[in-house]
């Protein structure tokens, strides 16, 4: 039972969530789409993907789960392999 002195415990995780926390999370999840759809739009494995812009297959799949962050860096090579820019990453 709620009161307004005793808050919930989802409303105590709740006041701790940042919105820029919400949008790192859409970020990455929209990249993450977006890379997936490219490798099934160009026939390329992920395997075939991290070989392209130097990475173990085991970091590109740690990046797409987003159990791990993207740098600029490998975002740019992403991008160079695909030949597409950063922007088109992103959007659609």
């Amino acid at each position: 039972m709620e009161t307004a002195n005793n808050p919930t415990f989802l409303d105590r995780i709740l006041d701790k969530l940042r919105p820029a926390d919400l949008h790192t999370k859409e970020n990455r999840l929209a990249i993450k789409t977006r890379v997936e759809l490219l490798l099934v739009e160009t026939g390329l494995t992920k395997a075939e993907m991290g070989s392209r812009i130097r990475r173990d297959i085991v970091a590109l799949r740690s990046w797409l789960e987003g159990t791990r962050d993207l740098t600029v860096e490998t975002l740019q090579e992403l991008c160079l392999s695909l030949h597409i820019s950063l922007g088109d990453l992103v959007l659609e």
